[in-house]
């Protein structure tokens, strides 16, 4: 059975993915109908990779 460990994100990184999600999530709520699917589901990744980084 492999151990996981639990990684401490450092202060300034953890400001800056907190400072990502928020851009991301901006990113997201900004676009309108008109916005392609291609684009909205990149602005989902930016979102979901943002709140992958701060859960590690």
């Amino acid at each position: 059975m492999m151990k996981t460990q639990s990684r401490t994100i450092e202060p300034a990184h953890r400001e800056a993915a907190e400072r990502e999600l928020i851009a991301a999530r901006a990113e997201l709520s900004s676009l309108g109908s008109a916005a392609s699917p291609s684009r909205i589901e990149r602005a989902l990744e930016r979102v979901q990779a943002a709140q992958r980084a701060l859960a590690a």
